[in-house]
Parts: structure tokens; C-alpha cells; sequence
């Protein structure tokens, strides 16, 4: 496999993530059903919508209130947004820290503000680096670019920063749809199929 640049999405990817955690946590605050829960963060599109920046944290915060009908505070909101946030394996930082000796390597994911921040927490107490910058070339963060997985336009707008055309560039996700449009457009791609980690997927190519 010849390439020029390694690109990671993030949840399930480099860090593990359980959706439903965050809605068992809404659940539990609320006292509502996890499924009543779910289906109302989903119907209103808050994952999309604040991940492509059409609102702040503090305004998120409020849809948030507004959506479950419960009068939460700040704290419980973050706590129970971040709690689908797990840990990442020391064994992957060490693969991106080997891939980058070789190849510039990018992040892109639809993600948020108070995740990030979480992450960025969560990596400086465990391996002391500050921010997720420090282990990529470049991030491409969908709240920040105001585009999202898997609309053709945010590949074909990391394709033109990078300037690498798309048979050029290794994507690797854990979502086939996600995959499905980078393939489309030419890139290589490897779907990360938990619990098949990317270390499994990635010892026989680099």
C-alpha cells in the first residue's frame, strides 16, 4: 500500500467511545427511559447539529436542558455528554508516534468543543501531552470546519489543505458510511471493526 498521509478518525478509532453511556447518563439524571432519552437527542439532531458549530457550549447546554426537559446544570450536562468518552490505549499512541516518523498523519472527526476538551484532559493526566495537536500533523475537527462525516465536501476540503490528491492518502474509520464516501472519492480506507483495534489493522501495513 503506498501512500503519502495517514488519516485517523478519532471515536472507536484512537479513543474508545459507547454512545449509550451518554444517554444512560441523561437517563439516570433525568429519570426518564434511556430509550425516551435517545430518541429525543437523536430526533432533534444535537450530535450533528453541535458538531457542525451551529451553537456554542453555553447555547448547547441549553438545547440540552430544553430537549430532555430537565432543569440540569452545566456540570451535568459536560458529565453526562462526556461520559460516552472511555480511554485510549497506550499501545495506539505509540503506532501514531511510529506512522508519524514516517508519514504526516491527521485527525478527522465529527466532534465537539466539550469532548475535545474532555480528551484533552483525559491525555495530559495519562501521558502528558496537553492537546491532540501534539500528536497529529493537523487536526480537522467538524465543529471548527463546520462540515461532517460523510458529506463528500469535508474529505475534499482535508484533501485541499493537505494537498494530496485522494488515491494519496490512507483513511482509516470506524463507520462504513464514513468509509463509503472517502472510497468514492478514491481514497484507500480501512474500516475499523471493533474490537479489532487499529494495531491489529495497521502491524502488516507500515
Amino acid at each position: 500500500m503506498k501512500v503519502k498521509a495517514v488519516i485517523f478518525d478519532f471515536g472507536n478509532v484512537i479513543i474508545n467511545i459507547d454512545i449509550p453511556r451518554t444517554f444512560q447518563a441523561f437517563a439516570s439524571l433525568t429519570g426518564k427511559r434511556q430509550a425516551i432519552i435517545e430518541k429525543l437527542v437523536l430526533e432533534n439532531q444535537l450530535f450533528r447539529r453541535y458538531e457542525t458549530g451551529q451553537f456554542t457550549d453555553i447555547e448547547f447546554r441549553e438545547i440540552v436542558r430544553q430537549t430532555v426537559g430537565f432543569p440540569l446544570s452545566d456540570h451535568e450536562v459536560d458529565k453526562a455528554w462526556n461520559s460516552l468518552l472511555l480511554d485510549i490505549p497506550p499501545e495506539r499512541i505509540d503506532l501514531l508516534k511510529e506512522i508519524r516518523k514516517k508519514y504526516p498523519i491527521y485527525l478527522l472527526s465529527n466532534t465537539n468543543n466539550i469532548h475535545i476538551e474532555a480528551s484533552n484532559s483525559y491525555l495530559k493526566k495519562t501521558f502528558g501531552y496537553r492537546h491532540l495537536d501534539e500528536l497529529f500533523d493537523q487536526l480537522f475537527l467538524s465543529y471548527e470546519i463546520g462540515m461532517w462525516k460523510p458529506d463528500t465536501e469535508i474529505y475534499q476540503y482535508v484533501l485541499n489543505e493537505i494537498n494530496l490528491q485522494p488515491h494519496e492518502v490512507l483513511f482509516l474509520d470506524d463507520n462504513h458510511h464514513n468509509i463509503q464516501s472517502a472510497n468514492a472519492l478514491g481514497m484507500q480506507t480501512i474500516l475499523v471493526e471493533p474490537p479489532t483495534c487499529i494495531t491489529e489493522y495497521c502491524k502488516t501495513i507500515f
